[in-house]
């Protein structure tokens, strides 16, 4: 850390001699708050809590299992012969190095947990990046440091860039605009895992992209932003469950959405398989519901495309 702010120190000093040359403006972001805020994070940090809370049921499964018979042996102890002790208490060990593995693969320094979080953090920061960029260029600043790294302990309020970047990353996910006239507005639940390895994989969220990316390129289409539908769910106290056909249509009217779309991914090995539904916001009528089986995960995405074209033929239909 101390050599971190003598760096920090170092730069600022640097700035300064620049500085007396030319304008040299020097700011900084702190990305942890940033990804607090950014509503573009919420499927993500959703998704790391649907992920946390699998592993943290498992390890709670496997520590019950041991203290059961850790408990077992010292009732019985006083019963049992010395091989039937040797043989309880071997059983003891090996429940708690299963448990002790799991909680070091799961939870140590690059285990599990941590492999997930940089998957999903990992593009979000790239968008931090590029809007830290895009700031720099439109702005004039010369240096943009990360406040969450870099260990500053004193800086003026006006070099603090934070807001400004949470504000441009967040226009996106404005309130959607009043519909055009002949335009569709579709809504889309997440898309809820059914089983652990479904959960592991996080396939609900990728078939939830791929079913936003095939829907959005569609002609004469508005998209209620993710962010926004799973900022309404939560309000309804829905994160992490499976949304079924009444909430569904709930969150659509409340976002002014045509079109809500929802379902279910469960995977066995490498073959996925899914059910997606669409249903009519406004008239509150279910419209079609249509399964699909990807072999592979490389086939999930056109698979979800043949699904995609089958639902939205179902609203074209008189």
């Amino acid at each position: 850390m101390r050599a971190v702010r003598l760096a920090f120190i170092v730069l600022l000093a640097a700035a300064g001699i620049l500085f007396a040359a030319k304008e040299f403006r020097v700011g900084y972001v702190d990305y942890d708050q940033v990804i607090a805020k950014y509503e573009g994070a919420v499927e993500a940090k959703q998704e790391m809590d649907t992920v946390r809370l699998s592993y943290e049921a498992k390890a709670e499964s496997l520590k019950t299992d041991y203290e059961r018979a850790k408990d077992e042996y010292e009732s019985q102890q006083l019963t049992l012969s010395e091989e039937g002790k040797r043989a309880k208490n071997a059983e003891v060990d090996q429940r708690k190095r299963r448990y002790d593995s799991y909680v070091a693969d799961v939870y140590g320094k690059g285990g599990l947990i941590d492999q997930r979080y940089k998957e999903l953090i990992a593009p979000i920061v790239g968008k931090i990046d590029s809007a830290v960029a895009r700031l720099s260029a439109d702005e004039g600043f010369a240096l943009i440091l990360d406040a969450s790294k870099s260990g500053i302990v004193y800086a003026d309020a006006g070099l603090d860039l934070t807001r400004m970047v949470i504000d441009d990353l967040n226009r996106e996910f404005g309130p959607v605009a009043p519909t055009v006239t002949g335009k569709k507005v579709y809504a889309l639940m997440p898309v809820y895992n059914s089983n652990d390895l479904a959960v592991q994989d996080h396939v609900g969220g990728d078939i939830r992209g791929y079913l936003y990316g095939f829907v959005k390129v569609q002609p004469n289409v508005d998209m209620v932003a993710n962010a926004k539908v799973d900022q309404q769910l939560q309000s309804y106290g829905l994160q992490g469950q499976q949304i079924l056909l009444d909430r569904a249509l709930d969150a659509g009217r409340s976002l002014d959405a045509d079109y809500v779309l929802f379902g279910t991914a469960s995977k066995q090995d490498r073959r996925i398989q899914f059910e997606l539904s669409i249903a009519d916001a406004r008239l509150g009528t279910l419209l079609k519901t249509e399964k699909g089986d990807a072999a592979r995960p490389e086939d999930l995405q056109q698979q979800v495309g043949t699904v995609v074209r089958v639902l939205l033929a179902a609203v074209e239909k008189p």
